[in-house]
């Protein structure tokens, strides 16, 4: 499941530059950032804003402030880091020029927006101002962009998200580095960041165990003992065979530094935690539609072309003051609007994230817990988003846990692929580690994904809401379909 994934989403993609983290400013390179201008709208029109792109700090070098040594490697150098608040002070991140985020980190600034590609990029956040990032306050309103999956394999994730996390980064006495840097990193996962609240994350370093999808035990990290947690609204988590949106909340009203599995939340033992981990999603695959997302034109969203994606924030008085209740999803492709698929594996059915949707799921797919319940719901999510939330795009592989909580025909071993929700997409379950990725990448040409046209503000607004819908095509012609590549297939052994 998507715990596997924690690890790596928090670090960044399997294979990349041996890095460490620290909190000071480093003197030998200084930072330059992206540039990429986005849009508001409202019903008079649109507006461009010019924003910034900066790297997370995970991807960046630690040394001690006035040399040239690493400050963690696989532990933390005892002279450098006896404590946590020493190494905070002694440690120093570098900046990167513009120019090495494209050459040393495959992170690229396009016509309105950037490219990232695997194996190297880092995650990324938007920048408002030099040293702030960009909330985004989407209760009542919308969020567009365009995106290309097109080169990405079952196993890979390209993923555009908010999260609640300081508008500073977090700068301090002992972070002065902040959200220039690329600071402050939470989500719903309670990641165990290696700099929490400008501290090393240091006390209690060590390895822990982990499940494998085998359900084999092994030993992963090491990490410190505390984690950060704040609320998370994943618009996109996607590649070519499967996407899922999925809403997070947690009952949080700022980040919080956790400890223990209580607070951290630990679902194989039963515990939520602050923060909904599973969140409630919705996967076309996994709700029962397998003909909506997928390569090729016998699909409605076809992800081997560019696709605009339109998400509503709707709330119960249709003012930015009421509680969220609804989160609609739109396609636009080919000039033609694409609605969102039905929720045909649930009773009720639906074709948005709503609390009667997310309670439908957790019953029919059999989940242990309702943890989107415990903390709040959409209540608690669009309360999140009232506030304002910071935009984060990736890309990224899973090696341990290959990505199968979003693309794979079972998650685990033990999962029987018949029952309700096991399939997230058609992806093989012994698929999808980092050699794959890489060997995929081989054969195949560069992976990577695009994020462009940023747009956001009143309800449609950010789209042409003339377009003409896009009809589904009938069963029987699908059928037609399927039977001829069949007997072609046939024909061609």
């Amino acid at each position: 499941a998507r715990a596997m994934a924690s690890v790596a989403r928090c670090v960044g993609a399997a294979g990349l530059l041996s890095v460490a983290l620290g909190q000071q400013v480093g003197p030998l390179s200084p930072e330059g950032h992206l540039q990429m201008a986005i849009e508001q709208c409202t019903t008079n029109g649109c507006v461009t804003e010019d924003t910034q792109i900066v790297m997370d700090m995970n991807w960046r070098w630690l040394h001690n402030i006035d040399a040239y040594n690493n400050c963690l490697t696989d532990s933390w150098d005892p002279e450098l880091c006896p404590d946590p608040e020493t190494c905070a002070k002694k440690c120093a991140l570098e900046g990167v020029a513009a120019d090495k985020y494209t050459s040393d980190y495959l992170a690229t600034a396009i016509d309105k927006g950037i490219k990232l590609e695997f194996p190297n990029a880092p995650r990324v956040y938007m920048l408002d101002t030099e040293d702030k990032y960009k909330l985004f306050k989407l209760k009542n309103k919308e969020f567009t962009f365009d995106v290309d999956l097109s080169t990405l394999p079952c196993g890979m994730n390209a993923a555009l998200y908010f999260v609640e996390m300081p508008e500073d980064g977090g700068k301090n006495e002992l972070n002065p580095a902040g959200a220039k840097y690329g600071t402050g990193y939470c989500d719903a996962q309670c990641p165990h960041m290696k700099f929490i609240g400008g501290k090393a994350n240091m006390l209690g370093w060590k390895k822990h165990s982990a499940l494998t999808p085998e359900l084999k035990e092994v030993m992963v990290g090491p990490e410190g003992k505390f984690g950060y947690c704040c609320a998370e609204m994943d618009i996109l988590e996607a590649n070519t065979a499967a996407g899922v949106y999925t809403a997070h909340p947690c009952k949080l009203e700022e980040p919080k530094v956790c400890q223990g599995k209580k607070e951290c939340g630990d679902r194989d033992e039963g515990y939520t935690g602050l923060c909904d981990k599973n969140g409630c999603g919705f996967s076309d695959y996994r709700m029962g539609n397998k003909k909506f997302w997928g390569p090729g034109d016998d699909f409605m969203v076809d992800t081997s072309k560019p696709m605009t994606i339109v998400t509503q924030f709707i709330t119960s008085d249709k003012t930015d003051a009421g509680d969220l209740v609804e989160i609609r999803r739109l396609y636009i492709q080919g000039g033609k609007l694409i609605k969102n698929s039905k929720a045909n594996a649930l009773k009720h059915g639906g074709d948005s994230l709503t609390d009667k949707l997310c309670k439908d799921a957790n019953k029919v797919f059999n989940a242990t817990s309702n943890g989107f319940d415990e903390v709040g719901g959409l209540k608690a999510m669009g309360e999140s988003l009232g506030r304002g939330m910071s935009m984060s795009m990736s890309i990224w592989d899973d090696d341990m846990g290959r990505m199968l909580w979003l693309d794979g025909e079972k998650s685990t071993i033990a999962e029987d692929m018949n029952d309700p929700g096991i399939q997230r997409g058609p992806c093989a379950f012994e698929y999808g580690n980092h050699t794959d990725m890489l060997a995929a990448a081989k054969e195949k040409g560069s992976i990577y994904t695009t994020f462009t046209n940023v747009r956001y503000g009143d309800l449609d607004t950010t789209y042409d809401a003339k377009t003409p819908v896009k009809k589904p095509c009938p069963f029987a012609a699908w059928a037609a379909k399927e039977a001829a590549k069949k007997a072609a297939k046939e024909a061609a052994k």
